[in-house]
């Protein structure tokens, strides 16, 4: 009798049996999900109708590849030292360190979906009859393990979505230090402008001094009327607000570079002058190499990878979840006891679960994801563009900065030499102090232009190797990124 019920229980599970296998196999096996986008795809989504040129528009000798550690270039050990300092300490840099450990977890995550759950309980009951003064004790200790069969690819699809959000972030990390780099470099080379305009300014007071000393003696003499010592005096009143102006420039250029050095903003770093000479000329490649060479165009290329995998799960989502479960416990009482039965107890299941009816939550989570995706490919065309528009700005700026330079300093060396003839001709008698004024208050103008557009050169190629992709060290931009 109860050999034959167990041959009946055994040809009633068969055909469970053969599920669970068929089942076990699509699982080992699995649906491949679908290609990513390439590169190009999703540079046509992007900008459509954008013509992208063969070569820089502002700059079409540039060639070869875009080298790296344009740092040494500066030829400048305390500026090395700078970069390092902030690097190590700036505050906005270690939160972007955090948010790609926050992000690498997300990985974590979507892997412990994939792999099996498993949870124990324990428990103890006790049942009193008063009538019969007894006490019926009952334990139970059990297992179970589920686990969600990815048929469809759902969870796989959501594991290469964290891993395409996690490589954006580290992308947008490594583009973070880069971007920090240049910019100390930039607040490097402001406060070194700061200091020589300062000194400038100290060097027009003493000359307005001069001239005040030489119009009143002029004036005590009868040679001249007060109106010279007046004008001479108005000058210098004027110089004495501009040194105070430059003092206050070079404290505020202080406390740029103190806050990105993580130091407290007092205005107390030590600048020392060093060599204006702007290093060699750089090489620009093409435009269409500088989306697989900044770490922030390769950031966006992964957000909209990610935005795919997250539509493609999304869809998945509408098919069937295939889950298996086992469950194994040990189960004693008074009764269990009693008639010697065997207090090990088993259970295995494959589950079914398709969504029929939710009220459009799923068809509503698909048009999020689709849209999201839309998002990710707008946006990606956006930081395409702007990387563009950064290269060719710089490489303007650079021309036009470069020429304007020539001009100022050929500039300066006229104007010196006529406020000498200037101030000759005064003493002499020949000319008036308002012409002596007006000469000197262009030669100081133009020798302030000249260190303007010096130091602007430096800062603007420091922002040119940014948006080309050079790295300030010897490893390339996109390699700190792994």
């Amino acid at each position: 009798m109860n050999a034959g019920k167990v041959r009946r229980r055994s040809s009633a599970i068969g055909p469970t049996r053969w599920f669970g296998l068929a089942l076990a196999g699509l699982w080992l096996h699995g649906c491949a999900l679908s290609t990513p986008p390439e590169r190009s795809e999703v540079l046509a989504r992007a900008l459509p109708t954008t013509q992208i040129p063969d070569a820089w528009q502002q700059a079409d000798s540039l060639a070869g590849e875009v080298g790296n550690n344009w740092l040494a270039s500066f030829n400048d050990p305390q500026l090395t030292q700078i970069v390092a300092e902030a690097l190590a300490n700036n505050p906005d840099l270690r939160q972007s360190a955090g948010r790609v450990l926050v992000v690498a977890q997300s990985i974590n995550l979507a892997n412990a979906q994939m792999l099996p759950q498993i949870g124990g309980q324990a428990g103890e009951t006790k049942t009193r009859d008063y009538d019969e003064d007894h006490t019926n004790s009952a334990h139970q200790v059990n297992m179970v393990l589920s686990w969600e069969l990815d048929i469809w690819g759902r969870l796989r699809a959501q594991k290469s979505q964290a891993e395409a959000n996690y490589a954006a972030a580290a992308l947008d990390y490594a583009y973070a230090r880069q971007s920090l780099a240049a910019t100390t470099a930039k607040s490097w080379f402001a406060a070194v402008q700061a200091t020589l305009l300062q000194t400038l300014a100290e060097q027009s007071t003493a000359i307005y001094t001069q001239l005040v000393h030489v119009s009143e003696v002029r004036n005590k003499a009868g040679k001249v009327s007060q109106f010279d010592v007046i004008q001479a005096q108005a000058a210098l009143d004027a110089s004495q607000a501009a040194l105070q102006e430059a003092r206050n420039n070079l404290a505020i250029a202080r406390r740029n570079i103190e806050l990105l050095l993580g130091r407290y903003p007092a205005a107390e770093i030590a600048v020392a002058l060093q060599s204006s000479a702007l290093p060699p000329a750089v090489n620009g490649s093409a435009p269409l190499d500088l989306l697989g060479r900044r770490p922030d165009v390769l950031a966006a290329e992964q957000q909209v990878r990610a935005a795919f995998r997250g539509l493609e799960a999304d869809r998945l989502a509408l098919l069937p979840d295939f889950s298996l479960q086992l469950e194994v416990g040990r189960f004693s009482d008074n009764v269990v006891s009693l008639l010697d039965l065997n207090p090990w107890l088993g259970h295995g299941a494959i589950g079914m679960q398709i969504p029929i009816y939710e009220g459009g939550a799923q068809v509503a989570q698909i048009a999020i994801g689709d849209a999201q995706e839309q998002v990710a490919v707008a946006n990606y065309g956006s930081v395409v563009l702007n990387a563009f528009n950064e290269v060719e700005t710089a490489l303007g700026n650079e021309y036009y900065l470069d020429q304007s330079l020539v001009y100022v300093e050929r500039g300066v060396g006229s104007l010196q030499t006529a406020v000498q003839l200037a101030n000759d001709r005064y003493r002499a008698g020949a000319s008036d102090m308002q012409t002596v004024l007006q000469l000197q208050t262009r030669e100081l103008a133009s020798r302030a232009d000249a260190i303007t557009l010096r130091y602007g050169l430096l800062a603007n190629r420091a922002g040119l190797y940014l948006a080309l992709g050079s790295s300030f060290d010897a490893e390339p931009m996109v390699s700190q990124a792994r």
